[in-house]
């Protein structure tokens, strides 16, 4: 299948790589259907393109390049809207806000994209305790040195803790 990106030209996915988000995003719930697109250069960054909105695209990242205790509390409810037996089904994202100077890009700690691969399922959480900004700086304690000890961490070991509850 081809699609149309202002982006990226025309790309051509297969319908298998298509990620459904059943409610949408925030702000955005009338586009459902997603590709991620990686790319060695940009890495760790990705993108969530849109399928059906050639100019609707998101930079997304993996939350422990920016915070090393990211945390999230999911329902079983948030599981099965994913269609995930297990937390380990499920692979977490934020959302990056990108700015001219590095300093100032933030990510989206309290609206996390959630995905069931396997399943092709998306879902945006948001994590409701007030704890998680919206605009955390990209690269967060990172650059203050408040991770130090984690640095050492391979990236399964500094994946997000979750939990389930009902």
């Amino acid at each position: 299948m081809l699609i149309k990106t202002s982006r990226f030209g025309e790309i051509e996915i297969e319908e298998n790589q298509i990620i459904n988000f059943p409610s949408g995003l925030i702000g955005f719930s009338e586009d459902r259907r997603f590709v991620i697109r990686e790319d060695e250069a940009a890495s760790p960054f990705r993108w969530l393109q849109a399928v059906d909105n050639q100019a609707l695209a998101f930079v997304m990242i993996e939350p422990h390049v920016s915070v090393s205790n990211y945390e999230l509390e999911l329902t079983k409810d948030n599981l099965r809207k994913l269609k995930a037996e297990s937390i380990k089904d499920l692979s977490v994202y934020v959302l990056v806000t990108m700015a001219k100077n590095m300093e100032d890009v933030t990510v989206n700690l309290q609206g996390p994209l959630l995905f069931n691969l396997e399943k092709r399922l998306g879902l945006q959480f948001i994590i409701q305790d007030g704890k998680q900004s919206t605009r955390h700086p990209l690269f967060g304690d990172k650059i203050a040195g408040k991770s130090s000890a984690s640095s050492a961490k391979s990236p399964a070991e500094e994946a997000p803790q979750a939990a389930i509850s009902d």
